[in-house]
């Protein structure tokens, strides 16, 4: 049995198309207008040449993806959830949330002593919030370093908590934080 020259795929010797591409497999001789196998330099039957290109390589695969470390994963938050009992609760909500994804981050990463979410918050409330333009922006760099570790899919968010936080909206880099947070978890759990 031959062999599809764009696809490799195995074929009838009687087929005129690959079922596998959908491409022809019998071509007309230029000169003798006779039926001969596709992509032939010369006529077998006329001996006339057929300017034909050469196939493409043969595709292959890609390979499969590289399965994600079995690591524990944080809880799916809503982040519209978020912002709403924040602004109920005055941004205790958002403390919360704050200290819930550091843990989350450090656990997962499975280093229990690289985020200090707890001292951060301290810090953040005793320097009337300038401790969380440098802390927010460490959150972000370890999710970023996670997923570059993990090699999955990496949305670089470490400049705009920087600048949100810098200008004193740090409750919604809270929730941007959240949303990376929870796109991450998804990705391990195989939902797009």
């Amino acid at each position: 049995m031959p062999n599809c020259p764009y696809c490799a795929h195995e074929t009838q010797t009687e087929s005129r198309v690959c079922k596998k591409c959908g491409r022809a497999l019998i071509q007309r001789c230029v000169a003798c207008a006779e039926d001969i196998p596709v992509l032939m330099q010369v006529c077998p039957l006329c001996k006339s040449p057929q300017n034909v290109p050469a196939p493409p390589p043969a595709m292959t695969p890609p390979p499969p993806p590289a399965a994600l470390p079995n690591a524990p994963l944080g809880e799916d938050r809503n982040i519209i959830v978020v912002l709403l009992l924040s602004f109920v609760t005055c941004g205790i909500y958002n403390l919360v949330v704050r200290y819930q994804v550091g843990t989350e981050l450090n656990v997962h990463a499975r280093r229990p002593s690289g985020l200090k979410p707890g001292l951060d918050i301290l810090l953040g409330i005793l320097t009337c919030g300038f401790w969380f333009i440098y802390s927010d922006y460490r959150y972000a760099q370890e999710l970023k370093n996670i997923c570059e570790d993990e090699q999955t899919p990496v949305q670089d968010i470490t400049v705009i908590c920087l600048v949100l936080t810098l200008f004193r909206q740090g409750w919604i880099t809270v929730l941007l934080l959240q949303n990376e947070a929870n796109s991450h978890w998804k990705r391990h759990q195989g939902v797009s």
